[in-house]
């Protein structure tokens, strides 16, 4: 099964530090799934974000979870060249400024009418939107990580928001679906 994993920049697992190396099997005691090889579907993505995406292919038995896959057995193929540094910050902006679209509905006019007509996050940041506002206080977080230009955690605050603007775990998971179009869509994966 072809499938994607994001690494630490030099193809560095970040959990156990493992350094990967394209084209090696990498090979989990079958018996024990909970140390098999994980990896993303599309749908994956944003949950996972690191510095290097790769495409790697997963040997049977593959074991679906709810936000990733596993396997005892895989390897590298290829590094996704197209996720890089400028796109991530392209991406963390549009996490950002969507982000601000779905808090608008919910902040006080007046604070709505100067978060709308803000041209940039510093525009944004420079607005107390947090008054009394769960929501204003996940956006004032959202465009600090977007200014940050840290695609994890600006990904991962939008969703929260998104929740926390009344959709509940729905929400989140369909503004992570969101991501994982965007990421697909300028990644060309398929």
């Amino acid at each position: 099964m072809i499938a994607f994993k994001f690494l630490a920049a030099g193809a560095v697992a970040p959990f156990t530090g493992f350094r990967w190396s394209r084209g090696q099997w990498v090979t989990a005691p079958a018996d024990r799934s909970d140390v098999w090889i994980h990896a993303c579907r599309l749908a994956d993505l944003p949950y996972w974000l690191d510095d290097e995406l790769w495409r790697m292919e997963l040997d049977s038995p593959v074991h679906e979870a709810r936000y990733q896959i596993a396997s005892p057995r895989g390897r590298l193929l290829e590094r996704v060249e197209a996720w890089d540094g400028l796109l991530a910050v392209a991406y963390t902006h549009a996490c950002a400024w969507r982000a601000r679209d779905v808090a608008l509905p919910q902040l006080a006019p007046a604070v709505r009418d100067a978060v709308a007509r803000a041209a940039s996050l510093e525009a944004i940041r420079a607005i107390d939107v947090a008054p009394g506002s769960l929501v204003g206080a996940y956006l004032a977080d959202v465009v600090k990580w977007g200014q940050r230009g840290l695609p994890a955690m600006t990904s991962y605050v939008s969703a929260v928001l998104a929740s926390s603007s009344g959709g509940g775990l729905a929400a989140f998971e369909s503004e992570r679906a969101w991501q994982a179009r965007w990421l697909a869509e300028r990644l060309r994966l398929e």
